[in-house]
């Protein structure tokens, strides 16, 4: 009995990974763009805060909640965000392994150095890519608002992945602040840990999440914070 329930959950898993691979999704204002037109190191931002976001589903054993975002390296629907990465070390092939762990369900605990590798990769990347660390802090801003502003509706979550991603992207914009002077990053940090506290279960659903509002001012605040201050 319990082997045929495990069969039936893991053809169930299947075909959902299979649609998430193959049927578009309603984009964002981000999303609506041309990916192509982004400067890379936009798109490599906005694929590695997704990245980010089912890699942390994915050590808190939420797997169908992991399985959409980790397929932005690897799926034709999101192929526009990888274009030109591969000259700066870009590797499709440890997103693949993990895909296919999730397609047989194993737990993060099982692949934890996949899992790094795959992490590491994205950081290379942006590290032999370059750009500068404040652009892309206001970029990730812009796209938090957007994407959180979708997620939330009269003070609940109703499109949970918007949600997700936008904490994704958060998780990026702490990572592009380690690379901006020490005095930058030391006047930014409380403000930084204000809009990470706003996820109030990290990527995981919530009766009563932040108010839009209240998120709105967290980022501004950064904002503010970050481009009134003299440039690197």
């Amino acid at each position: 009995m319990h082997m045929a329930h495990y069969s039936y959950r893991s053809t169930v898993f299947m075909i959902f990974l299979l649609l998430c691979i193959t049927t578009p999704k309603v984009v964002t204002v981000v999303e609506a763009h041309e990916m192509n037109v982004l400067p890379p190191e936009f798109r490599l931002a906005f694929m590695t805060g997704h990245v980010k976001a089912g890699l942390a589903l994915y050590r808190l054993g939420e797997l169908d909640m992991a399985a959409p975002h980790l397929l932005h390296p690897v799926s034709e629907t999101h192929k526009q965000e990888r274009m030109g990465l591969e000259k700066f070390g870009f590797n499709s092939a440890p997103f693949i392994q993990v895909s296919e762990a999730l397609k047989s369900q194993q737990a993060a605990s099982e692949i934890e150095p996949l899992l790094q590798q795959a992490d590491a990769n994205l950081y290379d990347v942006s590290q032999k890519m370059g750009g500068n660390p404040a652009d892309i802090i206001n970029f990730l801003l812009d796209t938090i608002i957007d994407e959180y502003s979708i997620a939330i509706t009269g003070g609940k979550i109703t499109d949970l992945g918007e949600y997700q991603d936008a904490y994704g992207f958060q998780l990026v914009v702490q990572s592009q602040a380690a690379a901006l002077s020490d005095d930058k990053r030391d006047s930014l940090a409380p403000a930084l840990a204000d809009l990470e506290a706003l996820w109030l279960d990290g990527p995981l659903p919530v009766q009563n999440p932040t108010s839009v509002n209240d998120m709105v001012t967290a980022v501004q605040t950064i904002a503010q914070q970050l481009n009134t201050q003299k440039p690197d």
